[in-house]
């Protein structure tokens, strides 16, 4: 598939746009584990280079 076109785009958000919609109004019940996870990158210049 080399490309789609703009009509066909719009068809294919019509036909989940039910689902997608379902999905956002859903009820959130229970318990929702999660992991926070944070970087931090430090550049290091080691014999003139990063």
């Amino acid at each position: 598939m080399t490309g789609i076109s703009k009509s066909q785009v719009s068809r294919l958000c019509v036909e989940i746009d039910d689902k997608v919609n379902a999905f956002l109004t859903r009820p959130i019940e229970g318990d929702w584990p999660y992991l926070w996870i944070d970087a931090t990158y430090v550049k290091v210049r080691q014999n003139g280079r990063m």
